[in-house]
């Protein structure tokens, strides 16, 4: 009986333990969220494995409140940039060593401490350690935390461990490190500040980001590229053969978030319009398997083209996704969409790229 009680005891302790350190990130999630400003500067090394050489680049993550932002750059709330990856600096970690130097790597963008608690699964305690910051000591936790970034179709497939140096005093994180297939990065923060002006780095990439493109019109007018296709379900499909009614190619992918609106949207464009001869065809590089269970879990019908090796992304010139592209009965591309924030854009152009006197239809259901 006293054997069973300080087991339960032990327990008891451990899931208090593990409760108190996913409330401490939650804790500087918000203490980053909730300031006005926030600016992280670091520098992140990793060892390159089957070389004897170290990469080392500066990463930087800065954000705002929307009050603290002019009025073109504005959202509902904090606006973050981070930055990683550039000027890369090659040491080499064994004296006397002359093995090439690699010519690629993975970086990742570190500093991002507004979203610590953002798929936080578990969080445990599993040493301390005094680090230095700008002269400053500061004494750390050092918390290994879990992640489940599975998508939704696909639950539990992608855990993921992180671990940092947090001050639960100041509530900031002064180290992490981040795994990598191969190997893992480490970041070390330089300096770190609240609640400062905004920078006009951060004021530059906010405004250079409003003023990208929501579409492509240079490619108005431009013949469909001639390309067969395979599909998830169904014969190789050609484009061409295609030519002589509207046609709709959607581009997305399952780690996208905003592609799920856009191709249901186009979805429903396609049953409204089915009986003015609009075609809808779905482009992604997922594999058949994550496809079938995405356009399952999403109630997708449309047909879906696997373009594995990248053809159709590559001759439409897909940077990323969604992206929709209309063709016009003559085979040529009337509107080019990127980013899609809102996907009833796309509705009156649909709709003045039909057959005179077309009407809307009644949907009845799809078929993939």
């Amino acid at each position: 009986m006293l054997r069973t009680l300080v087991v339960l005891l032990a327990f008891a302790a451990s899931s208090l333990a593990a409760q108190s350190r996913l409330d401490l990130l939650h804790r500087v999630a918000d203490h980053y969220n909730n300031a006005d400003t926030f600016d992280v500067k670091g520098t992140a090394s990793a060892l390159i494995p089957g070389t004897s050489w170290r990469a080392t680049y500066d990463f930087e993550s800065e954000g705002a409140q929307p009050g603290f932002l002019p009025l073109n750059v504005r959202k509902p709330y904090m606006r973050v940039v981070s930055d990683a990856g550039r000027g890369v600096r090659w040491t080499l970690a064994v004296p006397g060593a002359t093995d090439p130097r690699p010519q690629s790597f993975g970086s990742v963008p570190l500093g991002q401490y507004d979203v610590i608690a953002m798929r936080l699964v578990n969080a445990e305690k599993i040493g301390t350690e005094t680090l230095t910051v700008d002269g400053h000591a500061y004494s750390c936790e050092i918390i290994d935390a879990t992640y489940d970034y599975s998508p939704a179709f696909k639950p539990n497939s992608q855990i993921m461990h992180k671990h940092f140096w947090v001050a639960p005093a100041e509530l900031v994180v002064l180290r992490e490190t981040r795994p990598m297939p191969d190997f893992e990065w480490t970041g070390d923060v330089m300096s770190f500040s609240f609640n400062q002006p905004p920078s006009q780095r951060l004021l530059d990439s906010l405004n250079k980001f409003s003023s990208l493109p929501k579409d492509h019109p240079d490619w108005i007018g431009r013949a469909v590229p001639a390309l067969t296709l395979t599909q998830l379900s169904g014969p190789p499909l050609k484009l061409a053969a295609l030519q002589g009614k509207p046609l709709l190619l959607d581009f997305w992918g399952s780690y996208c978030g905003p592609c799920r609106r856009a191709t249901q949207h186009a979805q429903d464009l396609e049953q409204r319009y089915r009986s003015s001869g609009l075609a809808v065809i779905t482009f992604t590089q997922d594999s058949a398997a994550d496809a079938r269970a995405w356009a399952d879990y999403n109630h997708v019908t449309l047909p879906i083209v696997l373009d594995a090796n990248g053809a159709a992304f590559k001759a439409f010139d897909i940077q990323g996704v969604p992206v929709t592209i209309l063709i016009g009965a003559d085979g040529k591309i009337a509107h080019y969409w990127v980013g899609l924030d809102d996907p009833s854009s796309m509705d009156p152009v649909v709709a003045a790229n039909l057959p005179a006197n077309s009407a809307p239809s009644v949907a009845t259901g799809t078929q993939r």
